[in-house]
């Protein structure tokens, strides 16, 4: 029987599976209908409803630049000129270049606020990189500490023995371990391009305080281990990664790995 998620198949597209689960920031920016299932879960809706939050104020940003390149061309006061020499007249073009300029600052400012917002729709904005060795039953990762960081590409990928995406359904502390058993409901597989409806691995307790039910999280767990070597936890972490990861899985599959 085969999982409900989205998988990707050998040319590194979405498989054409039903019941695939749409990312909140997505359907707020596409304006896409939210199915019952959606409606239903509010660790979606709550993205849902901050995503619609933060694209109504890009909105107002976006509404001012406009507004102020339809204004007219601001005009300074005159001001007297001494009696004893003239002064040359600026040249229009020389006000022209100053107002783009001004725009150009403007709009830069506007660019720089709508990434600060994509940021904050999904936590910190970029990808944690864990331990990269288990310990016994296995050393939980630890972002930024302690542990070999990764730079993705086709050589990780064909190292992993696991790359999944979904939402958390579960963290459960392993009584005198340290460690929490997670579990995730699986929403797009990477590799194997299909997997179980939902997988578990482990994390070091209290590793990051964001992996909890409802979360939206990514995970690439290397061949032989449980624990994440690499994580990332809401929307503006997982992008970035689901693009180099969907980038880069063709040729993954034609790479040695070369680990150890």
């Amino acid at each position: 029987m085969s999982a409900d998620h989205e998988r990707y198949d050998d040319r590194g597209g979405p498989g054409d599976q039903d019941g695939v689960e749409t990312d909140a920031l997505f359907a707020v920016l596409y304006d896409e209908s939210l199915s019952a299932g959606q409606l239903a879960d509010p660790a979606f809706m709550a993205e849902h409803r901050a995503a619609t939050a933060d694209l109504a104020l890009l909105r107002a940003h976006l509404t001012g630049i406009g507004d102020a390149l339809a204004g007219p061309d601001p005009r300074p006061a005159p001001r007297p000129r001494p009696a004893e020499r003239r002064r040359r007249r600026a040249h229009p073009g020389v006000r022209a270049l100053g107002l783009a300029g001004a725009l150009a600052a403007a709009f830069a400012g506007a660019v720089f606020g709508i990434g600060w917002l994509l940021a904050a729709n999904g936590g910190s904005g970029a990808m944690s990189n864990g331990a990269s060795a288990d310990k016994a039953a296995g050393a939980a990762s630890s972002p930024g500490r302690g542990g070999e960081e990764h730079d993705g590409g086709p050589g990780y990928l064909a190292c992993a023995r696991l790359v999944v995406e979904g939402t958390v359904t579960g963290v459960r502390q392993l009584a005198g371990s340290g460690e929490e058993r997670v579990t995730l409901r699986v929403t797009r597989a990477y590799k194997p391009a299909k997997t179980a409806a939902e997988v578990e691995f482990l994390f070091g307790a209290g590793t990051d305080a964001r992996v909890r039910t409802g979360a939206r999280l990514l995970v690439g767990i290397p061949d032989g281990r449980q624990v994440p070597d690499r994580y990332a936890v809401g929307e503006a972490e997982i992008a970035p990664e689901r693009t180099w990861i969907v980038r880069d899985l063709p040729e993954s599959r034609t790479t040695t790995c070369q680990d150890g």
